[in-house]
């Protein structure tokens, strides 16, 4: 090679391996960089993993809690509905059964009878307002009825044997439910 150009082969060599040997330390350090850097981003993807863990828990936890109550609130809405309404009813038991007495209407029964029992508790505490026969009590008066069964209906002259629905009543008599 001339030596005008750049000096001899041997410096040539050196240099270049000077050259390499650099290059290779910087791409050493690259990677040695690069692990440190992988390393650091896997501890803010674990930690960015657990931030968005706990936000979802949180959300499930706030779900469940505005769940419980809104079936809270429903609860409390149908009680109030059926304390309500049962007083409703309760007034107009009081009217339908003033009606049914007004109108004549007789319940024969016997207080050992259980389907006497269950047509007094269709009225609840209106059962008062309706004239009640105790045949154990006037079995004069239910032999000339012919009161065989209990409870039995009189109304409007006809008679009505076992339990009666409140609506039936209603239609037999013409008072209003």
């Amino acid at each position: 090679m001339d030596e005008s150009k750049g000096g001899n082969i041997s410096d040539i060599e050196v240099e270049d391996s000077e050259a390499a040997a650099a290059a290779s330390h910087d791409k050493a350090a690259e990677h040695a960089l690069t692990r440190a850097e992988r390393r650091k981003l896997k501890r803010q993807d674990a930690k960015e993993e657990m931030k968005a863990e706990s936000q979802k828990n949180a959300r499930k936890s706030l779900t469940g809690k505005i769940i419980i109550a809104a079936i809270g609130i429903a609860l409390t809405g149908l009680i109030w509905l059926l304390i309500s309404s049962s007083g409703a009813k309760a007034k107009s038991l009081d009217s339908f059964a003033g009606c049914l007495s007004e109108k004549g209407a007789v319940i024969y029964g016997n207080e050992w009878c259980s389907y006497t029992q269950r047509q007094k508790n269709m009225f609840g505490s209106s059962f008062s307002r309706i004239k009640y026969v105790i045949c154990d009590q006037q079995k004069k008066l239910c032999d000339e009825k012919q009161i065989t069964i209990t409870p039995t209906w009189e109304i409007n002259g006809s008679m009505y044997r076992e339990v009666q629905k409140l609506e039936a009543l209603s239609h037999l008599s013409g008072c209003k439910l």
